[in-house]
């Protein structure tokens, strides 16, 4: 028995000794194999760092519209390897780097196995990858091996190449060769090229302060990058200047070192964040606006690689593209040419539009401003402070192939970095997203475009929101109740839709997990009055959904790349919408695109008018989110809003209009008179009259669906009332959910006859009938009293919550959250079954 046990621990011995000999051999032929490209790049560092030869520029990388009008031209002009003679000058960025990535770089010889065991120890603690273990030698083997997937085999690879690298150079040699490959993010390799872009001075030239920054971005540049992520930029910054305090003896001259550095840490991150005038801006619990802080870090090196920038926002993200998509090495060897989706012609129109409407909208403030310096001289003026913030973003898609023809993600136009607020700026839409939701109300035939509904006070389980008008209208047809945006109707629409159902739909419209969208949006009725938030680019799409017929768009930028031989590099294959996954039916799109030009006819919240001959087909949805009262203390104003949105539908065309204030503060407008206008400004001017298939807002498409023509004023069959003053022809429905005759005795669900009306036409005048009301409810605030009576013109369609209870009150002083963010405790309640009868 005792024979038979040595015989087997004899062959298991063996297998392990021959698994882990072949292991190794397979190994070091997979070495052997990278090898001759591993050399070749080592000694082009190596080329970098002694000076000794020629450093080759990366060619131009030319950026061309879609009708290849050149609209970009940069290269890495600039840059300029960090060489092994003048190490020593860089003091304080070697200082950062060895105390955070390698504090006995000079010590070990390649691979720190204290290190790896101390990273191993932490990380069984705290049950995660907290710490890692990799030396300098060895990221520098990763990075020139680019293996990609990391798994042991890759590992074993790079150990070869660590011994390769550590056997032939010096310390000071692969130290320097380092800090010139490393990704930091933005586009930029090495140190040196991120210092002038992220502070606008050479690497040997930055304080403790900016070098532990531009040290901490190395690990992730996706998550420590200051410009996309400036909090967790400095959480990692302070990290680090404490580990230099601790590590001293790093600095190639220790005696240069302030004596009392450790003790004035906190003082230096101030005087850092003065330095690049870091402030909060809206929404620190959100990823968008760098987490709630902005600075001037990453503003000078923008523009320095670009020769030509008429489009900024839209070529600063082609130019990232290339980086990421291409190695340096490529780039050296090869001229650019890229082609995309852009029309520089529509961006030009679209931000002089821009650029006027918020111009309008400071020309309001500085009136305000004079009339309160009149008044309360003793009082500081917030005006000047608002009119520095105002801002807005213009994005236009087509919907049928997804192109983006026009980018605009700031109103200042300086081609120096900016937040593309187009893309990365998540902002209530307001009444905007109301098309939507009627959509999905539309498909699940709720209603059809001639239904009856009543606008009425409502209370589901304690959220009873109010219209942007005093009181009620009573029956109200659903086309009147989306062009004049009642808040009433939408909400109930979404308590028959179900919210879970609505954050789905919506979910696979923006390619966006469903958990992620709801955790960034919650879940409540407060959504059919856009209380979650969105960027102007995803409102684009939603809108593009319903008006290409219910397929899902992606936005393409780049048609293909070409090298200096006319070569295809890559080629966009066309992403036809046709065969692109259905998100709605496209009948209850074409219903919805009906709905919506209601909006832009007289008597709705955005009416367009034409002069004889200039006709075109239009329809859109406006999106105004009011100031709560407590953010107008704050800025000492008695009105005004925070958010005006408008999306406008043209044939081919969809485009999302945004304008608002990187502080939250009240500003005067409305969706239609502020982002509207800027829209209708841009429509004017790009639109198409062909005449043919491509002029129609709705194309063809195949469905079970009945056209008819319908009176406006009441949604019964224009055949049944000659008179009809508002016509509308060719409206799509439903087979079988189309309107009854008027003179039919069975009159369908949902339709009540005339006779019985109490519906104001969809033309009808921005007045209010309170004659059908019992209660005329009018906006009051609880802090003030103060009742808003309704102007002439359009007024901010507010986001309304429940009350709260007195347990959940609390003092406006200790809210901690920003101006625009919309509080939990004030929140409708998720779904509850209230009332199954809604209508």
């Amino acid at each position: 028995m005792q024979n038979k046990r040595k015989s087997i621990f004899k062959k298991i011995i063996t297998i392990a000794f021959i698994i882990f000999f072949l292991g190794i051999g397979t190994t070091y032929c997979a070495w052997f194999k990278e090898r001759s490209k591993v050399i070749a790049s080592l000694e082009k560092y190596n080329v970098e760092v002694a000076g000794s030869g020629e450093v080759v520029r990366i060619r131009p990388i030319r950026i061309f519209d879609i009708n290849q009008k050149l609209i970009g031209e940069f290269s890495r002009s600039n840059y300029k390897p960090i060489r092994k003679d003048n190490l020593h000058k860089h003091g304080n960025i070697v200082w950062a780097l060895l105390s955070a990535e390698d504090r006995e770089f000079f010590n070990h010889s390649g691979i720190n196995y204290i290190a790896i065991l101390r990273a191993v120890f932490i990380n069984l603690l705290e049950f995660r990858v907290a710490q890692g273990g990799s030396t300098i030698t060895q990221q520098l083997a990763k990075l020139t091996l680019s293996l990609g997937e990391r798994n042991i085999f890759n590992k074993a690879i790079e150990a070869y190449c660590t011994y390769y690298i550590e056997r032939n150079y010096d310390k000071k040699t692969i130290l320097s060769m380092y800090m010139n490959q490393i990704f930091m993010g933005e586009g930029n390799t090495g140190l040196e090229e991120a210092a002038r872009y992220y502070f606008n001075k050479p690497a040997m030239n930055l304080g403790p302060e900016e070098a532990a920054m531009l040290v901490g971005i190395i690990p992730a540049p996706s998550i420590y990058n200051p410009v996309r992520n400036l909090s967790m930029a400095l959480e990692r910054q302070r990290r680090i200047l404490y580990d230099m305090s601790k590590n001293q003896d790093l600095h190639f001259n220790p005696e240069k070192i302030d004596k009392n550095f450790a003790n004035t840490i906190e003082e230096r991150i101030r005087k850092f964040k003065n330095k690049y005038r870091v402030k909060s801006v809206v929404n620190p619990k959100k990823k968008d606006l760098a987490k709630g802080l902005s600075s001037d870090v990453g503003k000078y090196g923008y523009d320095r690689q670009f020769r030509v920038n008429l489009a900024p926002d839209f070529n600063e993200s082609i130019r990232s593209y290339i980086f990421e998509r291409f190695t340096v090495e490529e780039l050296e060897k090869k001229e650019l040419n890229i082609y995309t989706t852009l029309n520089i012609d529509k961006q030009k129109i679209a931000e002089t539009a821009l650029r006027e409407g918020i111009d309008e909208v400071k020309r309001e403030l500085q009136k305000n401003e004079k009339k309160s310096s009149k008044k309360k001289k003793e009082q500081p003026s917030f005006e000047k402070e608002i009119m520095d913030n105002m801002n807005g973003s213009v994005v236009s898609l087509n919907p049928y192939n997804g192109y983006v023809e026009v980018l605009i993600g700031s109103y200042k136009l300086s081609s120096i970095y900016r937040l593309n607020r187009a893309e990365e700026a998540q902002r209530q839409p307001g009444s905007a997203i109301k098309g939507f939701v009627y959509a999905l109300a539309l498909e699940k035939r709720i209603i059809n475009p001639s239904s009856i509904v009543v606008d009425e006070k409502i209370n589901f389980n304690g959220y009873s929101p109010r219209n942007w008008y005093k009181g009620y209208k009573g029956d109200i047809t659903i086309r009147y109740a989306l062009a004049q945006s009642v808040n009433t109707i939408s909400v109930k629409l979404l308590k028959e839709i179900g919210v879970d159902y609505f954050l789905n739909k919506l979910s696979m419209t923006l390619s966006i997990p469903y958990s992620e969208l709801k955790n960034r949006m919650g879940k409540n009725l407060s959504l059919a009055l856009g209380s979650g938030e969105l960027t102007p680019m995803e409102m684009a799409i939603v809108y593009s959904t319903i008006a290409n017929g219910g397929r899902r768009i992606v936005p393409r930028r780049i048609l293909r790349i070409t090298d200096d031989h006319a070569q295809d590099l890559l080629v966009d294959e066309l992403s036809v919408i046709e065969s692109g996954e259905r998100i709605l039916d496209p009948v209850a799109c074409a219903m919805t695109i009906n709905l919506m030009e209601s909006v832009t006819a007289e008597g709705g919240t955005m009416p367009v008018k034409f002069s004889p001959n200039e006709y075109f087909p239009v329809a859109g949805k406006t999106g105004t989110v009011q100031t709560p009262p407590n953010i107008m203390k704050k800025w000492r104003q008695k009105f005004g809003i925070r958010d005006a949105w408008f999306v406008g539908i043209l044939p081919a065309n969809v485009t999302t209009v945004w304008v608002g204030n990187d502080q939250g503060a009240p500003f005067p407008g409305s969706g239609s008179k502020t982002s509207g206008r800027i829209w209708l400004k841009y429509a004017y001017s790009i639109k198409r009259g062909d005449g043919g298939e491509d002029y129609k807002l709705i194309r063809p498409f195949d469905g079970d669906y009945v056209r008819l023509d319908i009176c406006g004023d009441n949604g019964y069959l224009l055949s049944d009332f000659p008179d009809c003053t508002h016509p509308l022809f060719g409206q799509y429905y439903f087979r079988g959910d189309e309107p009854f005759s008027y003179f039919q005795p069975n009159y369908p669900n949902n339709t009540v006859p005339p006779d019985q009306q109490q519906t104001p036409p969809i033309t009808q005048p921005n007045t209010i009938d309170n004659s059908s009301q019992g209660d005329s409810e009018g906006i009051i605030f609880e802090e003030d009293k103060n009742e808003v009576e309704p102007e002439k013109e359009e007024k901010p369609e507010e986001i309304t919550y429940p009350e709260e209870t007195e347990k959940e009150k609390i003092p406006i002083e200790d809210h901690k959250e920003p101006p625009d963010s919309i509080h939990k405790d004030t929140k409708p309640p998720e779904e509850t079954e209230v009332n199954p009868n809604i209508f």
